[in-house]
């Protein structure tokens, strides 16, 4: 079934995404072109229709119109890029907004600009900047406040109507009103800086803890590839190695015995078509989630009949399970033990010679709180310790330190006088056990 197309997010989505990636577009659009509109409507007003290219000033002076309007403008445009560049675009706003004020003129609706610079600077830019246009955008409304004063006197020098302290008083309401709006905007740029940072934090957090997911998967598939590719091992080695024997057998006897060679091709093509069948099983946990569940995995009941196939192969095998004592074990244990026995027994098949025999002991010494398999022989004391595949004898140990056990192989004559090679593994009862099971 072909998979479905994804869904196109709604209008609004897509629109807010656009502007996410064009900043300066959605601040020249919200910000910038309507206090551009507003500022020339004033302009139109203030000028009163004059064409000499003057206009009046907050004291009665003339002002060039067109220098005016270039502050007017630099007032304004700059918050274009109060989200990228917060400190640029502040400080050209601060320099047309001093500009204006030492012309004695006053800003116009680009008085705005200001406080939007300073949320700006809070939420966008860094400690230093934010301070630094706090601080700056409190001057300029101290200075306004001396600006109101120097309009309310005119160039008399003398307040209008003669009286000072109304020319003070309103001096510091409006100096006290643009330093409450621009203190304002600073602190709010300040607390949705303090969430944005936050929110960017717990981002980054996500972000690598996805990181950190993904890897734990990849690790994950790594040790399951490894798994399998040890089980596969275990499969093809003990069955070609049994299919081995049975062909070198057949070769020798089938002029004198049809009947024993019949027999050991027999054999032969039943180990083929078992171990084809536990490649199948295996290779399913690729392809099928839950397929490994399909056929139980191989365990301590299973020996037997592996003991029986070596039998077959010519190799004798002494078998002594001592199941009274043996606790109730996990899938995986079991596992274990039949695997790291059919390595040990396909050791024997490959090195231990015409005439070893071998001998398995399983059982539980609870004094030593262990599980205990012992597999030996009486060969020649030889074994293939890797097959270059990091397989193996590696493969039998690893098995071991899953569960918390050790595994030693070693000739016997480093111990005793007899030839033959020993495997033994021990596991910690604690480790043995399927979970949620106590002693």
């Amino acid at each position: 079934m072909p998979d479905r197309p994804l869904a196109a997010p709604p209008v609004h989505v897509r629109v807010v995404r656009f502007f996410e990636r064009r900043l300066w577009l959605g601040d020249t659009l919200f910000k910038v072109v309507p206090l551009l509109l507003l500022s020339a409507l004033f302009w139109m007003g203030s000028s009163g229709g004059s064409t000499s290219g003057y206009t009046t000033g907050m004291l009665g002076t003339s002002v060039l119109l067109p220098a005016m309007v270039v502050l007017e403008f630099l007032a304004i445009a700059p918050l274009a890029l109060s989200r990228i560049r917060p400190g640029l675009a502040s400080g050209i706003i601060a320099f047309a907004a001093l500009c204006q004020m030492l012309a004695m003129y006053g800003p116009g609706y680009s008085a705005i600009s200001v406080p939007l610079a300073v949320y700006a600077c809070a939420k966008y830019g860094n400690r230093s900047v934010s301070l630094t246009y706090l601080v700056t955008g409190l001057i300029g409304a101290v200075l306004l406040g001396l600006l109101m004063v120097a309009s309310a006197s005119g160039l008399t020098g003398e307040p209008a109507g003669g009286d000072w302290g109304v020319a003070l008083t309103l001096a510091v309401l409006i100096t006290g009103f643009a330093a409450a709006v621009v203190l304002s905007a600073w602190l709010f740029g300040d607390l949705a800086g303090r969430r944005r940072r936050e929110r960017e934090a717990i981002e980054e957090k996500n972000l690598l803890l996805q990181r950190e997911r993904d890897q734990e998967a990849r690790l994950a598939a790594d040790a399951e590839r490894l798994r399998i590719a040890r089980e596969i091992h275990d499969v093809v080695s003990h069955s070609m190695g049994v299919m081995i024997a049975q062909a070198d057998g057949g070769r020798y006897v089938i002029d004198q015995d049809p009947v024993r060679a019949g027999e050991a091709f027999e054999t032969i093509g039943d180990t083929g078509r078992e171990a084809l069948t536990e490649l199948r099983r295996m290779l399913g946990v690729l392809r099928e989630e839950g397929a490994l569940k399909k056929r139980p995995a191989p365990g301590v009941s299973d020996i037997p009949r592996l003991v029986d196939d070596v039998r077959s192969s010519g190799l004798e095998v002494e078998l002594n399970i001592a199941e009274q004592t043996l606790p109730p074990l996990s899938e995986g244990v079991e596992l274990a033990l039949y695997r790291i026995a059919q390595e040990a027994l396909t050791n024997t098949l490959k090195h231990g010679g015409p005439h070893a025999k071998a001998f398995i002991w399983l059982g539980t010494d609870y004094r030593a709180g262990e599980l205990t398999l012992e597999i030996s022989d009486t060969g020649r004391g030889a074994t293939a310790k890797n097959d270059g595949a990091g397989s193996g004898l590696m493969g039998m140990v690893e098995r071991a330190r899953l569960y918390g056990g050790t595994l030693t192989a070693k000739p016997k004559g480093e111990e005793s006088l007899e030839a033959g090679f020993a495997v033994e593994a021990r596991f910690p009862l604690e480790r043995v056990r399927p979970q949620g099971r106590g002693r």
